[in-house]
């Protein structure tokens, strides 16, 4: 199958970054094609990339400046801005529709494009390391046999009893396929409705960003009180390694209780955390951000 990809921005780089260390076979795709108004912008990062880390796919991506998009039994990925999609015209029935556009939703993306399946995507930058966080909302559009190969089968499982579970089986494959093609640039968290997936992004679609300013703050504190910069840097990049793996086995709480010992410098610094607001201010930056996508 022919994976399409409507863009060629940061997050496009940064999903390409995953899918293209991946085989064929886990990602069951043939073929990528890169489309957009001015795809040659990514030309040389992606010849480059082809070549450093020997992909799978190094002979079958093709760039090419189209708006006529032919999506036929295809896989889509719209990574463009979210106001460009008006500029292109899809045609056909594609397989599965995922959808990286912030603040656009499943009902705005079936005006555009008919598929099978609708997947919207909230990830984040760690997508460039295939570790991105992503919650994923999947809404399905097969309420009718697409071929008549497939109405067979319908009627079939109809005539001796099993067409619900013929329907959860069919149900189950493609959400494997969804969340290993998601997979392969990070995780896949499904949520179940636009809410939520809006709500994701105070949790990880912005989050990178606040996560990125408390990590200056601390690597300048370094250095005002006498750290080389780079000697900062590298203390502060470790932390993070250090506080990610902690989070998967305990509270931030414990974490936090662990380290503060009675009238000691932690308890001290969390103080005047508490007294400042720092966990209120970051709280309600995030929020913000997750209420800019309800209104857009």
């Amino acid at each position: 199958m022919e994976l399409i990809i409507v863009g060629y921005g940061n997050m496009a780089k940064a999903i390409l970054s995953g899918i293209l260390k991946q085989t064929k076979e886990k990602l069951h795709i043939d073929s990528i094609a890169i489309v957009g108004r001015a795809p040659h912008k990514i030309e040389s990062w992606l010849h480059n990339f082809l070549q450093e880390h020997k992909s799978a796919f190094c002979n079958d991506v093709h760039i090419a400046k189209q708006y006529d998009i032919q999506c036929e039994n295809k896989n889509v990925v719209l990574a463009c801005k979210p106001d460009n999609i008006k500029e292109f015209s899809f045609h056909g029935h594609a397989n599965v529709m995922y959808s990286v556009l912030a603040g656009v939703d499943i009902s705005t993306l079936r005006l555009h494009i008919h598929a099978n399946h609708y997947v919207v995507i909230m990830p984040n930058v760690g997508a460039k390391y295939a570790l991105s966080s992503s919650a994923v909302l999947w809404e399905s559009n097969m309420t009718t046999a697409q071929t008549i190969k497939e109405a067979g089968k319908i009627l079939d499982s109809m005539v001796d009893g099993s067409f619900k579970e013929t329907n959860e089986i069919h149900h189950n494959e493609t959400k494997e396929k969804i969340q290993s093609f998601i997979s392969s640039f990070g995780n896949c968290v499904f949520v179940e409705t636009q809410k939520e997936l809006n709500a994701s992004i105070a949790t990880n679609g912005s989050s990178p960003a606040i996560l990125a300013l408390v990590a200056q703050a601390l690597i300048n504190a370094g250095v005002h009180q006498g750290l080389k910069l780079d000697t900062s840097k590298k203390l502060v990049q470790k932390t993070f390694e250090g506080i990610a793996e902690l989070l998967k086995h305990e509270t931030p709480q414990t974490i936090q209780d662990s380290i503060a010992s009675p009238g000691g410098t932690t308890i001290e610094a969390l103080l005047h955390c508490d007294e400042t607001g720092v966990k209120g201010n970051i709280m309600r930056a995030c929020i913000k951000a997750a209420q800019k996508a309800s209104t857009k």
